[in-house]
């Protein structure tokens, strides 16, 4: 894995921002920019390349010998040295709290502090080869998860029973663990978009919603499936057809060039025409990768709408329409956008 590339791409910013250091403490950005696994730490990147890594005594041995830059102990050597001769100093807004954009204004008045909100998840949006093939495997294991807990369904077992089975399954193969709560939802609950499983028993007649994910080597997969025990209301085939068609038109558009409005609209306005409009009610869909939800979320809105795909990203697309009191519809694929067009991430 080549993180001085990735150190490289921050300094670009850096300079074409005119700002003459930028201070990382995200865990997942700190990960993505050594490989390390940290809780804390600073990781100070300058533009002239002289990056340096800060840990406590508890992670000192662990990156020595392990980071792409130096590594220097927190209690040896303060931020405030590190910074001398540094006029600008850039943060990412998005990742830090206001008690800590305080705490540092009290310590570095001497400094500019900008935000580069998003810079490092704009970063992030491409990703290399590596990090696909990973995406990859994670899709893989997602889909095989899936099957695994349609495969037990039977009357009468419940939504958080599967849930557990879920992630015992994933953790059997190696997993870190689910990527997020897994949402298993059984008749009217399917129309709660972002639902957590309860003791509810599967009945007939009954709509079933799965939106699950696991965590592989540090990234997500994401996928939604629904399903019918039995035979459903006739208005849920008829709005599963709807939900079916509309993502097949948004995947159809995707490919380098097209504008995430562009996309979202296009199935938006499908599911209006036929009549449920009110009914969808988050984002077509968002990008994935060390994080679940990532840079760009794909809404006909500022400031995504007139962003353009890109080859390398990795996107959601999953549309949905919700009846309260009914039941949901979401399916949900992950995509590898292509020099050509897209491919379906999992089998």
């Amino acid at each position: 894995m080549n993180f001085q590339n990735r150190l490289a791409k921050v300094e670009k910013v850096l300079h074409d921002s005119n700002v003459e250091a930028f201070l990382v403490e995200d865990p997942t950005n700190l990960y993505y920019l050594t490989g390390l696994i940290l809780s804390a730490g600073k990781l100070l990147i300058k533009t002239q390349g002289n990056s340096i890594l800060l840990v406590d005594n508890r992670y000192y041995e662990y990156c020595k010998n392990q980071a792409p830059v130096p590594v220097f102990l927190s209690d040896k050597i303060s931020l405030e040295s590190l910074l001398e001769g540094i006029s600008t100093l850039a943060f990412d807004g998005e990742t830090i709290s206001y008690q800590t954009y305080v705490s540092m204004q009290e310590k570095l008045k001497d400094l500019k502090l900008v935000s580069l909100s998003h810079s490092l998840q704009k970063i992030r949006t491409l990703k290399d080869a590596h990090e696909i093939a990973i995406l990859q495997e994670a899709a893989q294991l997602g889909m095989e998860g899936y099957a695994y807990i349609k495969s037990l369904l039977k009357e009468g077992v419940r939504e958080d029973q599967l849930a557990a089975e879920l992630e015992i399954f994933w953790k059997k193969k190696g997993a870190q663990g689910v990527a997020f709560e897994p949402i298993i939802a059984f008749g009217a609950n399917s129309a709660l978009p972002h639902y957590r499983p309860v003791e509810t028993e599967l009945r007939e007649g009954m709509t079933v919603l799965f939106d699950v994910g696991v965590k592989w080597k540090g990234y997500h997969s994401d996928l939604s499936r629904t399903l019918f025990w039995g035979e459903p209301p006739a208005i849920m085939r008829k709005v599963y057809a709807i939900v079916e068609k509309a993502q097949q038109r948004a995947m159809a558009l995707c490919k380098p060039g097209i504008t995430i409005g562009e996309l979202d609209r296009v199935a938006r306005d499908y599911i209006s025409a036929c009549g449920y409009g009110e009914h969808f009610l988050h984002s077509l869909g968002h990008g994935v990768g060390l994080e679940i939800h990532e840079w760009p979320s794909l809404r006909n809105k500022e400031p995504y709408q007139q962003l353009p795909l890109q080859e390398g990203m990795v996107i959601t697309i999953e549309p949905g329409i919700y009846l309260p009191g009914i039941g949901g519809v979401r399916i949900e694929d992950t995509l590898l956008i292509t020099s050509t067009g897209y491919q379906v991430l999992g089998s």
